[in-house]
């Protein structure tokens, strides 16, 4: 910390955690620094650290306790602390569907046509369908134990802001909701995550 406070004159908070047992192997802290750069990346937050965080064999049951701490800290910050380290500037509460002018929105992805009257409507359409399909499995890195949020876009429970915006919408004949609050241009992005982790190619057709 010492050096980064001379090298780094940048910053000016300090957010950290830990187990209170202190147990934390090297490995484990390995995983978590890769978990951490790479949900910032898809957040397209920019990082003066350009590593990908380094690679150390880790066990099964060691990985699901550091990612289970992981999680616990995610929600700790945003529910008490009101902090989403992984929050763009696109991710603001809106409380209008962005929707073109009359327009039918149109995209390709993986042979398949979605359509729909709004931006967010074509993204819930697409994401249901993954959800309902063996492609779940490709999403486990977007999938949150609770309520979802901007990375973590898929989550067991229904998202309200404080002020009574509802934030997803609940998956037809799923346990799932998802988020939506997005902007039109980070709505995008968020489908060209998908169509990566799915192996699909993506035609924005009318976007």
């Amino acid at each position: 910390m010492q050096q980064h406070y001379i090298n780094k004159p940048w910053w000016n908070k300090l957010i950290f955690f830990g187990r209170e047992d202190g147990h934390l192997s090297k490995a484990q802290l390995d995983l978590l620094e890769r978990k951490i750069i790479e949900k910032m990346k898809r957040a397209e937050i920019e990082l003066d650290n350009n590593t990908q965080g380094n690679q150390s064999y880790i066990d099964k049951l060691s990985q699901f306790s550091a990612l289970s701490l992981l999680s616990k800290v995610e929600r700790v910050l945003i529910d008490i602390a009101n902090i989403n380290l992984f929050a763009s500037d696109d991710t603001k509460f809106d409380r209008v569907d962005p929707t073109p002018n009359n327009d039918t929105i149109s995209i390709l992805f993986g042979g398949q046509h979605y359509t729909g009257s709004s931006y967010r409507d074509v993204f819930t359409k697409l994401v249901s369908t993954l959800v309902l399909s063996s492609d779940i499995a490709k999403l486990t890195d977007l999938i949150n134990s609770t309520e979802p949020n901007t990375v973590q876009i898929l989550g067991t429970l229904e998202r309200v802001s404080g002020k009574g915006t509802k934030l997803t919408k609940a998956i037809d004949s799923s346990k799932y909701h998802v988020y939506v609050n997005f902007s039109k241009d980070a709505l995008y992005k968020k489908i060209q995550i998908l169509a990566h982790l799915t192996n699909n190619k993506v035609t924005f057709e009318r976007w």
